[in-house]
């Protein structure tokens, strides 16, 4: 009866302390993700002494973007700089006005000239290539912002039917990043007075003159925030060489490499606003530290 009992303990426990971790744990991605190393928070130090009380303080803040930067790669060739100039052109043209559909508005687009250039190929003969030139090549970005993120689907659609499907980057943006610091120190601040008050109260310490204080504020953006996996068992094949007259081919599948948004971990962060937040966006983030001077003749 009491094996069973243990057994039936043991059961629960494993019930319990059950997690899902997903097939993000294949990934190899070294980078290190901002107040974690190795599986261990560092930072919100605080220290104490008979001289002095020194306090970190971490905030974050997950912000929606206010505006989207798209910029878009399109290139044509022609035999003529001017018929490469034209083609290229009648696309891009035909691209701005059906985007316009979707309440983009004109002086929110902007065609960047990249490049022009000389095109080169060959004439293969039996026993000789010779080298000539073919044409031109003309690329142009096309850069397009929108304050609307559900629209960036609909441009890359739209972009598709002019045969334009390089998307270069899409940049966040938000309107007052001032304001967004102002915050988030005045937020940070009010956690250092707690802090202080706590330890002050529990130590039996005094505050005298005026505290040091440092700050370091961050900003990440979703670019910068993604990392990759590919989710895959594989089998190996060794060949001898010596004891076969034939040549040996291995055939590799292709293996898909999943990416996915991973921000900036909380671990270490004292107070995360918009914490429940879906959506991807902007992650702002304060280090304050101050150090107050205690008063020596207590």
């Amino acid at each position: 009866m009491k094996t069973k009992l243990f057994y039936l303990l043991l059961l629960f426990e494993s019930m319990t302390f059950a997690q899902i971790s997903g097939n993000q744990v294949f990934s190899t991605n070294t980078n290190k993700s901002y107040g974690k190393q190795n599986g261990t928070s560092i930072g919100n130090t605080i220290s104490i002494n008979d001289n002095h009380l020194t306090m970190q303080v971490k905030v974050l803040l997950n912000e929606k973007a206010d505006s989207f930067t798209l910029v878009i790669g399109t290139n044509q060739e022609a035999q003529t700089v001017a018929e490469c100039n034209n083609l290229i052109n009648k696309r891009i043209d035909g691209f701005i006005n059906d985007i316009q559909k979707l309440k983009i508005k004109k002086e929110n687009i902007y065609i960047d000239f990249i490049s022009q250039t000389k095109v080169y190929d060959y004439t293969v003969g039996e026993n000789q290539a010779d080298e000539f030139q073919k044409g031109f090549e003309i690329k142009k970005n096309i850069i397009i912002t929108s304050n609307q993120s559900a629209s960036i689907e609909q441009i890359i659609t739209t972009a598709s039917k002019f045969e334009i499907y390089d998307i270069i980057t899409v940049e966040y943006r938000n309107n007052d990043v001032l304001e967004k610091h102002t915050f988030l120190f005045e937020e940070a601040i009010k956690i250092a007075d707690s802090k202080k008050d706590l330890y002050l109260k529990t130590f039996g310490k005094r505050i005298v003159g005026t505290p040091n204080a440092s700050e370091d504020f961050s900003i990440f953006f979703p670019k910068t925030q993604y990392k990759k996996y590919q989710a895959f068992d594989t089998s190996e094949i060794e060949t001898n060489y010596r004891n076969s007259n034939q040549n040996f081919i291995k055939k590799m599948t292709r293996k898909n490499t999943t990416y996915y948004y991973e921000g900036v971990e909380s671990d270490a962060i004292d107070i995360v606003f918009n914490q429940s937040a879906s959506e991807i966006g902007i992650q702002y983030v304060l280090t304050l530290t101050i150090t107050y001077k205690l008063d020596t003749s207590l």
